[in-house]
């Protein structure tokens, strides 16, 4: 398995070399991405290569993600968010709504059978706790930025297809990925941190490392978890 970094996320495909003229790229439906090239091509070469259509290739597999989380939306199924695993429950009801207990999270649908219906419940779900959570740990994380920052960023949430988050640092504001909220509170806030760091520095060099390691120790261990190695 080959991989590359591109845009604060890693792309893994699988290379295949074979007489073909051209590099060769697919997404396939379950999210893997897969090359084909000649063995003459340097692996240099076929890293810009995947490195240029790296925008494609995210946005292709978010979709194929969000397909997938779409379908595995039944009864008995597993609803994440926060970090936490709830078993999901489906009852038809007059409207579309959404219950959460202990270790379940209850659908209500008007129709039990609309994977539409499902998804935009979950999706709701998603924004109702980001716009909750989200302010409040711009907030607990702005400390140490005081004399960067002149007040508390602004913030806005959207779901995002290729980044976890990023900063307009001349503007103060920070923007975070709405499925965020599937993740546990340490790793949402590497994230907060990791955009407030774009403050003092705009790149990832050296510097910007060493800022976000005093700031989030953990950062690596939570990065981790955003690229599905944990």
């Amino acid at each position: 398995m080959e991989s590359i970094e591109f845009k604060e996320r890693k792309i893994e495909y699988s290379l295949i070399r074979k007489n073909v003229k051209n590099i060769n790229l697919r997404v396939k439906r379950d999210g893997a991405v897969v090359v084909s090239a000649s063995p003459l091509v340097p692996k240099a070469v076929i890293n810009r290569f995947v490195a240029e259509n790296g925008d494609k290739i995210l946005s292709s597999i978010d979709k194929m993600n969000a397909r997938n989380s779409a379908l595995s939306l039944e009864e008995g199924g597993i609803v994440k968010l926060l970090g936490k695993s709830y078993n999901l429950i489906l009852e038809e009801n007059t409207e579309n709504s959404y219950f959460i207990s202990e270790d379940d999270i209850t659908f209500y649908l008007t129709d039990i059978n609309n994977s539409e219906i499902k998804q935009n419940i979950y999706h709701t779900l998603l924004v109702n706790t980001a716009n909750v959570l989200f302010p409040k740990l711009i907030e607990e994380c702005y400390p140490p930025f005081k004399t960067v920052c002149n007040a508390v960023p602004s913030l806005k949430i959207k779901d995002l297809k290729s980044q976890w988050g990023n900063c307009y640092h001349k503007r103060n504001l920070i923007t975070l990925n709405l499925r965020l909220a599937v993740y546990d509170l340490n790793v949402i806030k590497s994230v907060v941190y990791h955009e407030y760091c774009h403050f003092v520095h705009q790149n990832h060099s050296k510097d910007f490392y060493n800022l976000l390691s005093s700031v989030c120790p953990n950062w690596k261990e939570c990065d981790k978890v955003l690229k599905n190695k944990k």
